[in-house]
């Protein structure tokens, strides 16, 4: 008898085993993408709750600081969920807590918050996964968190017709805000549940970079965290002459510190080992 007619011990042909196994492993998939979905977008509305009650300058959105939660996900979790929850608990956090602030209107969340945290979260996730180590998450925060900013910025000055050099302004704003929080948090949060990976089916991906923090990794973060602090300190001087209420030169200067001194140690925070190396990036 060949091997697709083979009887298991019960009489069960290993064919129909091997086809239960696959349909079993395919819903076990999808119900763990959803779980991604889920977590993401409520983990996310909570981290805006707290943060909504904040007054911003041109009293347009909110601290950025919640975006570390999703950037969490993205990291240690299937990508595509957690930019799909990010997207979806930007709406719903918008509408839900910065709508009756006059933060924001249901239109102007779905138009700028939702593709801007989809797109930037999405690309953050791939490229960290893809390079595979502390150096490729400091950049691709800066990078494709910019990115997700510049998105926004754009879409709520054409939509609300404020003046154009506002679009440099917002994305400092974001900026300062969220890309500090997600080189901060989200290295925490994985040193926090290294203990759960093997136990759920949600935390897919473990980071590569848990291991050493090499020479050469410590100078690609300090390049990237360096020209953080250049552009943004360009775009500020361009885009805000005049200190706006609540966001004048200090506040950027605390967030340049931020991304300076944490950005070399991320790898440390996350539970890497200090090693003198010039290999391996």
């Amino acid at each position: 008898m060949n091997a697709a007619g083979a009887k298991g011990p019960l009489g069960v042909s290993t064919r129909a085993v091997q086809l239960a196994s696959s349909v079993e492993q395919r819903r076990t998939s999808v119900g763990t993408k959803i779980a991604v979905i889920v977590i993401t977008a409520v983990t996310y509305v909570l981290g805006k709750a707290i943060t909504a009650p904040i007054q911003t300058p041109w009293h347009v959105g909110e601290l950025l600081i919640g975006i570390f939660l999703p950037a969490f996900f993205a990291i240690v979790a299937d990508t595509f969920p957690a930019a799909i929850g990010a997207g979806i608990g930007t709406f719903l956090g918008d509408v839900i807590f910065l709508v009756p602030l006059g933060s924001t209107t249901p239109v102007l969340s779905l138009l700028a918050g939702v593709p801007a945290n989809f797109f930037g979260i999405l690309l953050f996730g791939w490229f960290a996964k893809r390079y595979r180590s502390w150096a490729g998450f400091v950049a691709s925060t800066i990078s494709f968190v910019t990115l997700g900013n510049l998105i926004a910025a754009v879409v709520v000055v054409l939509f609300l017709g404020l003046p154009n050099s506002l679009v440099l302004g917002f994305v400092v704003f974001w900026n300062t805000t969220s890309i500090p929080a997600i080189l901060v948090g989200v290295p925490i949060l994985i040193r926090a549940v290294q203990p759960l990976y093997g136990r759920t089916a949600i935390l897919s991906y473990e980071p590569r970079w848990i291991g050493s923090v090499t020479t050469k990794q410590t100078a690609i973060a300090l390049a990237f965290a360096a020209a953080f602090v250049v552009i943004g300190a360009a775009f500020f001087l361009f885009a805000l002459p005049n200190p706006e209420p609540g966001f004048g030169p200090l506040y950027f200067e605390l967030a340049a510190a931020i991304v300076l001194i944490f950005a070399p140690i991320t790898g440390v925070i996350a539970g890497s080992k200090l090693r003198a190396s010039q290999s391996g990036a």
